[in-house]
């Protein structure tokens, strides 16, 4: 077969394949709509909602998830001396290049500032590997993981004489990449935070005690620092301000706003692990954060700067899509300790989606449906794929916990949409209609930064995104230290943190028994009880639900689909030894060092897995299926040893006959001490069944907004309607520009509206000369749209308000004299629209001034069938200014 051959039959192969698997999905999808979405042609659903570009069995999630693990697997390697100690690229430096045909080179040669990344690359590398290896039983994860973690504490921290001692120099833009970090670089506290909590959870895996030894002198030393006046932020943005200000002497604030609830994050993650500081000073220090958090920073949700400060490489004086999202999350969690947090979380977050699509050049908007956004209203042009990623988790994470549908569907919609970013050979193109920009040389957001933040939305959403037909932990409220996946037994272990302890499993099977530390759980217990819950799936898997407190070890049994073969089924060539080992299935495994030694097996179905060991003695092989070298292939080693773990996995194949290769390459990776491969099984299932992917869901219900009130708590009308913030608007204003201070009346225009039994509802409002809303809905229902205005200002100048109205793309209003319609100012006016169809599961309104001055509105509500009243509008009978002629 000739290398194009190969290099073009697995896509024609998934072509195929997807093909007919979507023609057969329940929920039927449109033909290529001749659109591109970021890597891939744009599908749709029936009702032109965004679809799955991917039809393997196992989902588009899980495809995405197991490309990004593939290509941390297959990074390049350093060693001494070129490096200060040996590991994957990736724990040096965040830069990369990509082949078109997938393969990957790095430059030792970079700056001191291109060095900056360390805190953020490493936190979303260890904490997308720790998720990884829980969800796939992956031991690969294990070692990178602790490789960076060892570099941060041995090359990354300060001197013991420095004012913070033996702190992580979080972003250090002096000291070159591969060696030892700076301490004059930037030593940003929110960074160190992040990757605090990352640390944490490196300890629950390995159980070493110097990583929790440096989360406590971590929280030692803020809390030392820790500011405890009323009202002060208890942190600036930096340890070393001075060292800051000689690196960026422009910068002028150094505050440090929302980037705050990453330290609280922290902090509660230190005091959960036991450890509460001399004195309860962490506590304290925790509790002063917290304080500010709510105190402070809460009544100013809406300003820009609030939620800004964050990614290291500029000022950044603007919101951005990662502090919104980790403080909604601080809220969710912690509802005794923040009672609005349903209302807070909604508007922190949506309020982001107006923020960011300020700047025409972004583009960001919703695409069939779904929303694709910038990381801010000052970064980085059409490259839309990763925020949409991060908001998408968080959306997924507060629809499940305050059972909203708008932002359950939200998330579902983003997910798919920015999962169309990567292609089977890893390389990745973040820019909407196609291509690389970002992700061209940022490795952390072409591939950790999207295996944390996919595999987060398929936690919260298991049903949906969960790969179909095959085991997984898909969620756990501890770490999963150790997991293996066997045909009908599920056996793991969780660290044993204080507090409820519920994990979230999607299975190819209902089980018959799950037992925790040896006991019998119940099936159908109480949601606070140690038990468990079944909720069966159309296709045969299930999701089961289960509450351990106070438990660790835990084993699911039942009927499972799969099949499996065992070490001696397998077909050996060259120098394999049996060797005894009590923890694999069957007491012994083979193994193999001698280079081209071979392994391989023929199967039938659409998944396989390949069992065996890794330990500290690991060596590397190649993977072929069906005589094509697999991109990422074996490396079994370990720093723990690891017995039947999932080595290599597919999904997702054309279902039919299939062959796996192992090939021993007789190497290994630099810290490895041996070159053995250890195979211990192989696993394959031929089971079929799609799930679907939530087509056609949504709010269907009435929603109800009101532009530029920005209050925390929402209107209550006169009929006991409940009113929100508008937040999902569109305007496009400048690179920068705060939508808030531009466009919205955040303040009473008017301390009396006539004609209303709701005056609150028509004093704030919103102009600009073109702004559109969009409401997501459910696409199969029909909806009322009522405008509602009132115009309170005497400002007599010819079109000054003139307002023009678009619903779904036909203008429904022309030139409209609000005031005149009103019967004057200060009244109140209503427009109906009846018989709205969704189209692309939206309810998209557009108001606009053709003569170039401002449209107004003042609330918006939609609901399902239709409504009565709505006044006719009564169109500008002076002349109207015309836009000026373009030279």
């Amino acid at each position: 077969m000739s290398r194009a051959l190969r290099i073009v039959l697995p896509a024609i192969l998934l072509l195929v394949f997807c093909r007919y698997t979507l023609a057969d999905s329940p929920e039927a999808v449109k033909p290529k709509s001749g659109k591109q979405y970021f890597a891939h042609q744009a599908v749709e659903d029936r009702y032109g909602v965004i679809a799955p570009w991917y039809g393997g069995l196992n989902g588009q999630c899980d495809f995405r998830v197991r490309v990004a693990a593939e290509t941390l697997k297959r990074y390049p390697w350093i060693d001494r001396p070129a490096a200060i100690t040996p590991g994957p690229c990736y724990v040096f430096d965040g830069h990369w290049q990509i082949s078109p045909e997938g393969g990957i080179t790095t430059n030792t040669g970079l700056n001191d500032w291109d060095n900056g990344d360390l805190g953020q690359r490493s936190a979303y590398v260890l904490t997308s590997l720790a998720n990884y290896y829980r969800y796939a039983g992956d031991p690969a994860a294990l070692g990178p993981m602790t490789i960076n973690a060892d570099y941060l504490l041995d090359y990354c921290q300060t001197p013991a004489t420095h004012d913070w001692p033996g702190f992580l120099i979080s972003c250090p833009t002096r000291g070159k990449a591969y060696g030892r970090a700076d301490p004059k670089g930037f030593i940003q506290l929110d960074y160190a935070c992040q990757v605090g909590l990352a640390l944490a959870d490196v300890y629950r895996l390995t159980g070493e005690k110097r990583y929790l030894d440096a989360v406590n002198r971590w929280a030692d030393l803020l809390a030392r620092h820790c500011d405890h006046a009323p009202g002060a932020a208890p942190w600036g943005r930096y340890a070393n301000p001075e060292d800051a200000r000689r690196l960026c002497p422009d910068w002028k604030d150094q505050r440090m706003t929302g980037g705050v609830v990453l330290v609280l994050l922290f902090l509660d993650e230190v005091i959960r692990l036991g450890h509460r500081g001399a004195d309860d000073a962490v506590v304290k220090a925790r509790d002063a954060g917290e304080r500010y958090l709510r105190d402070a920073l809460l009544p100013r949700w809406m300003d820009d700067s609030t939620w800004g400060r964050h990614f290291w490489d500029w000022e950044n004086p603007v919101c951005t899509v990662i502090l919104p999202c980790f403080a909604a999350q601080y809220f969710m969690d912690r509802p005794d300790r923040f009672p609005n947090w349903r209302r807070d979380c909604r508007n922190i977050i949506s309020l982001f989606i107006a923020r960011a699509t300020v700047d025409a050049n972004s583009s960001g908007g919703p695409y069939s449906g779904a929303w694709a956004l910038p990381e801010s209203s000052a970064c980085c042009g059409l490259s839309l794929q990763y925020p949409t990623q991060a908001l998408a988790a968080f959306l997924l994470r507060y629809g499940q916990k305050a059972d909203s549908p708008w932002a359950d569907e939200l998330g579902r919609r983003m997910i798919l949409l920015s999962t169309y970013d990567v292609h089977e050979n890893g390389v990745v193109e973040d820019l909407i209609h196609g291509g690389a920009f970002v992700s061209k040389s940022w490795f952390n957001l072409a591939h950790p930064w999207p295996l944390k933040y996919t595999l987060d939305c398929m936690a919260w959403r298991p049903d949906l995104f969960g790969a179909g037909r095959e085991n997984h932990v898909m969620r756990s409220s501890s770490v999963v230290t150790s997991v293996v996946y066997g045909k009908g037994r599920i056996e793991y272990e969780t660290f044993a943190d204080p507090g409820p302890s519920v994990d979230v499993l999607r299975l190819a099977f209902v089980p018959r028994s799950v037992t925790a530390d040896g006991a019998a759980l119940s099936a159908g217990a109480a949601p606070d009880r140690n038990g468990y819950t079944i909720r069966p799936l159309e296709n045969g898997d299930s999701i089961v639900t289960i509450r351990h407190d106070g438990r660790t070890r835990i084993v699911v049994e039942g009927d499972d689909p799969q099949q499996m073969a065992g070490d001696d089924d397998l077909h050996y060539t060259g120098g394999w030894d049996v060797v005894e080992d009590a923890a694999a299935y069957d007491g012994k495994l083979h193994a193999a060092a001698a280079p081209h030694s071979e392994a391989t097996f023929a199967f039938e179905g659409n998944q396989v897995r390949l069992i065996g060991r890794a330990d500290p003695n690991g060596g590397k092989a190649d993977v072929y299926l069906d005589g094509i070298k697999q991109p990422a292939g074996l490396d079994c080693w370990c720093p723990m040893t690891r017995d039947r773990q999932v080595l290599y996995y597919k999904n997702g194949l054309p279902q039919g006959k299939h062959t796996l290769k192992v090939v021993v390459l007789g190497r290994r990776n630099p810290v490895a001490k041996g070159d053995s491969v250890y195979l211990d099984g192989l696993q394959w299932s031929a089971a079929t069944g799609a799930a679907g992917f939530g087509s056609g869901g949504g709010p269907a219900g009435p929603q109800r907004i009101i532009f530029g009130y920005m209050k925390r708590s929402d209107y209550v009308d006169s009929q006991k309607h409940i009113w929100r913030p508008a937040t999902e608007v569109v305007m496009r204003l400048a690179w920068q520009a705060d939508l808030v201070p531009i466009a919205l009346w955040t303040e009473p225009r008017a301390g009396e509206i006539a004609g209303t039994e709701d005056p609150e509802l028509y004093r704030y409002g919103i102009h600009g000369n073109d702004f559109v809303v969009h409401f997501t809905v459910s696409p199969s229902a029909t909806y009322h749209v009522r405008i509602k205005f009132a115009e309170a200002r005497t400002d007599d100048r010819p079109g000054q308000f003139a307002t023009s109205i678009a619903i779904q793309g036909e203008d429904v209003v022309k030139d409209m004299d609000v005031a005149a319609t009103a019967g004057g100012y200060d009244r109140a006016v209503d427009l109906v629209f009846n018989d709205v169809q969704p189209r692309n599961g939206l309810i998209t309104i557009r108001f606009y001034n053709p003569h170039g001055q401002s449209a107004i509105a003042q609330a918006v509500e939609i609901g399902p069938g239709r409504a009565t009243g709505g006044a006719k509008p009564v169109v500008f009978q002076r002349p109207l200014k015309e836009p000026a002629e373009k030279k």
